[in-house]
């Protein structure tokens, strides 16, 4: 309910009121003089009375309609019209951050004024913290871009160096060293890898080819690409397309989407204990393609949900399981499915033990 109609329904209420009043006490009147006069004499007055009371009656509905009238002009230029703007202006910084300009508020009471100014005060110091942060940002973003390339360059050294030693004549000892390191130079190299893709999504430089995708070719390849992984933990590893069903095509970055299911697929093997099952599937429906990832592993329990897509978040269970990760590849996953026009979530599997993930790209 409006203010003018909160108003205006207590002044009709305040007029009933009055007019009940008047007629009670008319009403008294009559039953007091009709005891007190000749028969005669009390009608007469009686029909005075009556006259008096649709008199009154009839001054006080045109004092109160002029009076509504007054208040409503009133209230709404000094206050419905600067709070219907306040409000505007609230809802178009809530929904866009643009800032309108707050009209009709000069000769608006003291405390709309007040409440207006607030809000404009408020925006700022909004506005002045965010860019703030932005700059915060931006600076890590530049340290972490620089840093990444500086250490590209010697680490790529490294591991050709140690890639070369391998093939030396080397005792079985030696030989199981620079295997080690070898190894550890790849992660290294990859982590790098990684802290330049988190560098130019922040600043903006991720770029995309997007083109028409055979979703059902790519994700066969991928699957494939992953069963030595999956005999090797003693995973259960299969696609499972839709039957009799001809998945249409996807607008995708055929790198950047093949990076993402890369990434899902491992990390269902990885933490899903042996004997285990991992199972991708797809569908379409709704103008989208959808692949989804189902393990039976650890799961990812609920205080962790909230944050399992945040820049380095690891749930404690994930830790324990592997201690190694850098809690970067679902955040730069759900970013390239977003930057896709599509998304990727997860839900806890309603059957067993284990988690879903499903990404949805846009059809081409």
């Amino acid at each position: 309910m409006s203010f003018r109609t909160l108003l205006g329904v207590s002044l009709i209420v305040a007029v009933a009121v009055a007019m009940a009043v008047i007629l009670l006490t008319i009403l008294y009147l009559r039953g007091s003089i009709s005891n007190l006069l000749p028969h005669e004499l009390a009608l007469e007055v009686d029909a005075s009375l009556v006259r008096l009371f649709a008199t009154q009656a009839a001054v006080l509905f045109v004092l109160a309609a002029a009076l509504a009238v007054g208040i409503f002009l009133v209230v709404g230029s000094l206050f419905a019209k600067p709070m219907k703007a306040l409000s505007a202006a609230m809802d178009a910084y809530a929904t866009d951050g643009s800032r309108l300009v707050i009209e009709d508020v000069d000769d608006a009471p003291k405390e709309v004024k007040a409440l207006a100014i607030s809000f404009q005060s408020l925006i700022d110091k909004v506005e002045e913290s965010h860019k703030h942060d932005t700059d915060i940002s931006r600076v890590k973003s530049d340290f972490i871009s620089t840093a990444a390339h500086q250490f590209r360059t010697p680490l790529t050294g490294i591991r050709w160096a140690l890639e070369a030693l391998e093939k030396e004549e080397l005792t079985e000892s030696q030989k199981a060293l620079v295997s080690s390191a070898v190894g550890k130079s790849k992660d290294l190299v990859a982590i790098v890898g990684t802290l330049l893709d988190i560098s130019a999504i922040e600043s903006g430089k991720y770029k995309y080819t997007f083109v028409a995708t055979d979703v059902d070719a790519l994700v066969r390849d991928i699957v494939g690409s992953f069963e030595p992984l999956a005999q090797k933990s003693q995973i259960s590893l299969f696609y499972a397309p839709t039957e009799g069903v001809v998945l249409p095509g996807a607008k995708a970055d055929q790198d950047r989407v093949k990076w993402v299911l890369n990434n899902l697929i491992e990390n269902a093997i990885l933490y899903t204990p042996a004997g285990g099952t991992v199972r991708v599937s797809t569908e379409s429906g709704g103008g989208r393609v959808y692949v989804r990832v189902k393990d039976t592993g650890i799961g990812i329990p609920g205080e962790d949900r909230a944050n399992i897509f945040e820049r380095f978040y690891r749930a404690q269970n994930a830790i324990t399981v592997k201690n190694q990760g850098n809690g970067l590849g679902l955040y730069i996953a759900r970013t390239i499915a977003t930057d896709h026009g599509g998304d990727l979530n997860f839900a806890a599997n309603t059957e067993g033990p284990g988690t879903t993930f499903t990404l949805s790209l846009p059809l081409a």
